[in-house]
């Protein structure tokens, strides 16, 4: 079976406490960023994941690599999905100050005078990177480009004191890159990463806790596939292989996940997400209830606004016409995805408000 890179949201529970998790881009956890510094003044690259095509572009003395550009946008992409005072929406601006510092100690980066000497150069790449996508068929042509930043000051980076200029260092970012970061970004739990020491590791990290998410049978994937998705450092596949298991290995020591990597293939098996979704949460919840004996006292007539139809957001992807007790969070997905055929799809079935919405989310890009 083949590694499957259809979008789905992955939904949180709204009562998780501040900061335990951040958010990736569902793109950046399909296809990775180099992990070194190019070699040969290579200033282009192709990551390939089913039919999703990236391919990054230097717009600077070369490409963003290693850990900290990525650092950087799972930053972005969390404070623009958690609509965090720091990002302007009207003006895609995203103000530093010692916003990034404070998340980088979050996540157990020192922030010292040799760090910030790596992370200017490298989000100035980032800044400067040209994003190529595509997602093709064999009957529909899909894509967009876009480079990340439009403007940016960064001399925040200097040595000054922390309690001066918050807020007036900043990065404003592209429509287009901000429209991917807000696409259906995926939950990740910021413990994990910050035990997490290679890029490599945090790559696989992103992307497994995505590939699990609604999987129900295991599914191979080539050693061929993931180094086209993954890309590599070496030319050599046998040198890949090492250095994916090696970065597993540092996965799984912190986020139990039950993948087997064979001669020939890599099998991931179904798996709960790093950060539970509402799904799961509400499977626990549910299961709970079993297992608790019913006391006569308790039953109580449910509140009116579970009986009564209502419009409920599917955050991220609309809504559907359905009451609260019989509102299932899969089946509004598949509907509003098009998953499901509208004649046999149950919120369809409910109410005929629902089948102009049948498939909405198909008109999304990826």
């Amino acid at each position: 079976m083949d590694d499957d890179t259809r979008s789905k949201d992955l939904t949180l529970p709204e009562d998780e406490p501040w900061m335990s998790h951040g958010f990736i881009s569902k793109i950046a956890a399909q296809v990775s960023l180099p992990y070194r510094r190019p070699k040969d003044g290579v200033k282009e690259i192709e990551r390939r994941n089913g039919s999703l095509v990236v391919r990054y572009v230097s717009g600077a003395d070369c490409l963003p690599y290693g850990k900290y550009p990525r650092l950087f946008e799972l930053w972005a992409c969390t404070m623009i999905k958690t609509n965090d005072p720091c990002f302007d929406p009207e003006t895609n601006t995203l103000h530093l100050g010692t916003t990034f510092r404070e998340f980088l100690r979050l996540i157990g980066v020192q922030v010292g005078g040799r760090q910030l000497k790596s992370i200017k150069p490298q989000l100035e790449r980032l800044c400067k990177c040209v994003y190529i996508i595509s997602n093709n068929t064999e009957n529909t042509s899909q894509g967009v480009n876009f480079t990340v930043a439009e403007k940016y000051q960064i001399d925040w980076l200097r040595n000054e004191p922390q309690s001066h200029g918050l807020f007036e260092n900043w990065v404003q970012l592209s429509q287009r890159y901000v429209d991917m970061l807000r696409d259906h970004p995926v939950p990740v739990d910021l413990k994990v990463i910050a035990r997490l020491r290679k890029p490599m590791a945090i790559d696989v990290y992103w992307w497994l806790t995505k590939r699990v998410y609604n999987l129900h049978e295991p599914v191979t994937i080539t050693w061929q596939q993931l180094y086209r998705q993954f890309g590599s450092d070496t030319k050599e596949l046998w040198k890949f292989k090492q250095n994916f298991k090696d970065a597993v290995a540092e996965v799984v020591e912190v986020y139990p996940c039950r993948i087997t990597l064979g001669p020939q293939r890599v099998t991931v098996f179904p798996n709960r997400t790093s950060v539970p979704t509402v799904a799961q949460a509400r499977a626990v919840e549910r299961r709970r209830r079993r297992e608790a004996p019913a006391r006569p006292a308790e039953r109580r007539e449910s509140p009116r606004e579970d009986v009564e139809a209502r419009w409920i957001e599917v955050r991220g992807w609309g809504n559907v016409w359905m009451t609260s007790e019989l509102f299932d969070v899969g089946q509004a997905r598949a509907h509003l995805e098009g998953a499901v055929d509208p004649v046999s799809c149950p919120v369809c079935a409910y109410d005929e408000r629902n089948r102009a919405l049948h498939g909405y989310m198909q008109e999304s890009l990826f």
